[in-house]
Order: structure tokens, then C-alpha cells, then sequence
């Protein structure tokens, strides 16, 4: 019986998620479009998370401005849905803990580049210092339904939490890639976004 309402469950979870991402898809623009200050809503993440993350002795860091940072970092503001970005970088950080080591350390960045006032873009940046992306999975990731075995679990998502993240951040006008970092320790998610032009 507990496998059955446990089955039963991930169901239901599997067609909601695919009605929203349906919903997802089939919108061209953003219709009520708001400026975005990214910093706040890194924090915000990082506290929701803190539960989650504290049972496995993760921690969650909002760190200042990266590499390529031109000092703007915090001021960082983008125009869109607050809800969406909210889920996209939401998936991302989900992902990072479900992929980390217990007492690992999961980080949150953001990096800006170019003209604040127009043409510029902002990067959000997760990492994790989980096992990495297995070469065989490196152009799968962003696919509907793929999904990687977590560490500590061995149990797969419903393969649509980077689809979603996919969407969300091509409405946006932006994109998102997931890659091993450079020095082999766990995996970088990078959101793309344009910055907010200053009118």
C-alpha cells in the first residue's frame, strides 16, 4: 500500500509538472514583465533551502561577485517574471544538494559583464561539489525526462527540473549551461540573463 500511494504520487507529480512546462512552452513573451533584483532573491533561495540542506550538513553560501564581476554584482537587476526566475534558479540549487556530498558546500554567485545601463548580462552561478557530469550524460541534461541517479539516494527526479530551467530562461532571451568545473570538483549551472536597461 505505501508503494502504491508512493507510485501514485510521483504520478500525479510527473503530469503536473508536465502541464506546467506544457503551459511553459506555449507562451511567447512575458506579459507582465518587472525589474528583478537578483541578489535578494539568491538569499532568499539559500534560506528556503537552509531545512533541506541542514539534514545533510550542506551549506548554502551566497557569495559576493565572481569572476568577470565588474563590481555590480550586487545591483544586479533583470526584467521578467519573479515567480519563474525564482523556479529556474530554485531548480538549479535543488539540483546542486540533491548532487552534493554530505557536509559538502553548495554556492550561489552572480557575475555581471558589460554596460549596466543596456547591452549588458548578468550570470547566476550554482556549484556544487558533487561526483560531476558523466561524460556520456554532458548533452542530455537540458532533454525531457533525462535525469542522472542522485548520490545519497540512487533515485532518479522526473527529468524536467532543467527542462524547465531551459524555458524559463529562453523566455527570458537568455540561456543556461550545466559543466564540470574547471579544477574536477562537482558541477557549475550558469543562468544567463540580460540586464535591466536603466531608462
Amino acid at each position: 500500500l505505501g508503494n502504491i500511494q508512493r507510485e501514485t504520487l510521483r504520478i500525479q507529480e510527473l503530469v503536473d509538472r508536465m502541464m506546467e512546462l506544457a503551459a511553459l512552452e506555449s507562451r511567447r513573451q512575458i506579459e507582465h514583465p518587472e525589474a528583478v533584483a537578483l541578489r535578494p532573491l539568491l538569499h532568499e533561495l539559500a534560506a528556503s533551502a537552509q531545512p533541506v540542506a541542514a539534514a545533510r550538513r550542506i551549506d548554502v553560501v551566497v557569495l559576493p561577485g565572481g569572476e568577470g564581476d565588474e563590481g555590480e554584482g550586487d545591483a544586479a537587476v533583470v526584467e521578467g517574471d519573479a515567480l519563474l526566475l525564482r523556479r529556474a534558479i530554485g531548480n538549479l540549487l535543488d539540483n546542486a544538494i540533491d548532487f552534493s556530498p554530505t557536509g559538502g558546500r553548495v554556492t550561489l554567485q552572480l557575475a555581471t559583464h558589460g554596460q549596466r545601463g543596456g547591452g549588458g548580462s548578468v550570470d547566476v552561478i550554482v556549484r556544487d561539489q558533487g561526483p560531476g557530469i558523466p561524460d556520456y550524460a554532458d548533452d542530455k541534461v537540458f532533454e525531457r525526462f533525462y535525469s542522472l541517479a542522485r548520490p545519497h539516494t540512487q533515485k532518479k527526479s522526473t527529468g524536467l527540473g532543467l527542462a524547465f530551467v531551459k524555458e524559463i530562461a529562453e523566455l527570458h532571451r537568455g540561456r543556461v549551461n550545466l559543466r564540470n568545473a574547471a579544477d574536477g570538483k562537482g558541477a557549475v549551472a550558469v543562468l544567463t540573463l540580460p540586464q535591466m536597461t536603466v531608462r
